[in-house]
């Protein structure tokens, strides 16, 4: 694949005897939405965990965009444009839908000890985060609950939120999505799928989704790879992918 803007190179994650990534290469392409499948127990989750820096490989290497991250902490990796999303939405109990919005966006002059004093070094800053944050909310369509709590949200709401979030920094390269549309109705999910194909269309950011609704997600997806047993078994076109053989086997328990 010619200029992927994310490498895997012979990863291999292991927890005492168990490899729970064995060998594992990817190459994620630029500027497109791949889509990361595979039965339970196959890898994927610490697959993402170690793309995010949240666990360090035995073997192997991470490359963002040509350059090599696979010693970086995941705050350095996020600051890179590598963005990561969970299963469950993380958020601030104790913020509005708006500031866990805003609090995504980091680089704020005004947080230094001398600079935090002096209004000018940070007022523009702070009400261009504000602007952008009203442009991300509504975008993703949940503007009208600007001031509600994540308690007050529904699951597929803090979904939305949660892309809201990903899009704050000034240079998201890739956003890492765990199940997206998990526990939302059919007519959210295709929502949350659509508002991630227009991000990648408009903004041309590049997405790696794990999801476990492939009747919703194959309709939106460019590429595909497929796992079990910590090994990549099958990548390419999605439809093709979800009719390998090796796949059907790994799901059937084969």
């Amino acid at each position: 694949m010619s200029d992927p803007i994310l490498e895997v190179r012979g990863v291999v994650k292991k927890f005492g005897a168990l490899r729970a990534l064995d060998g594992v290469d990817l190459e994620i392409p630029r500027g497109k939405i791949t889509l990361l499948i595979g039965p339970n127990g196959s890898g994927k989750t610490t697959l993402m965990n170690v793309i995010s820096g949240v666990y360090t490989p035995d073997e192997g290497r991470v490359i963002l965009d040509g350059e090599d991250i696979t010693g970086l902490m995941p705050h350095e990796r996020f600051r890179k444009g590598l963005v990561r999303n969970f299963q469950i939405p993380r958020l601030f109990s104790g913020l509005t839908v708006l500031e866990n919005t805003a609090f995504a966006r980091y680089g704020n002059p005004g947080e230094g000890v001398v600079s935090g004093v002096l209004k000018k070094k940070w007022i523009g800053f702070e009400e261009e985060t504000i602007r952008r944050s009203v442009r991300m909310i509504t975008f993703t369509k949940i503007r009208h609950l600007w001031d509600k709590k994540p308690s007050e949200l529904s699951g597929g709401q803090m979904k939305l939120l949660e892309v809201s979030r990903s899009l704050m920094p000034d240079n998201p390269k890739i956003i890492l999505m765990d199940e997206p549309t998990a526990g939302v109705n059919p007519t959210l999910a295709h929502e949350i799928f659509q508002r991630i194909k227009q991000i990648k269309e408009e903004r041309g950011i590049t997405f790696l989704i794990v999801e476990h609704r492939l009747d919703i997600a194959v309709g939106y997806v460019d590429y595909a790879y497929a796992m079990a047993f910590g090994k990549v078994v099958a990548h390419g076109e999605p439809e093709e992918v979800l009719t390998h053989p090796k796949v059907i086997e790994s799901y059937l328990g084969g």
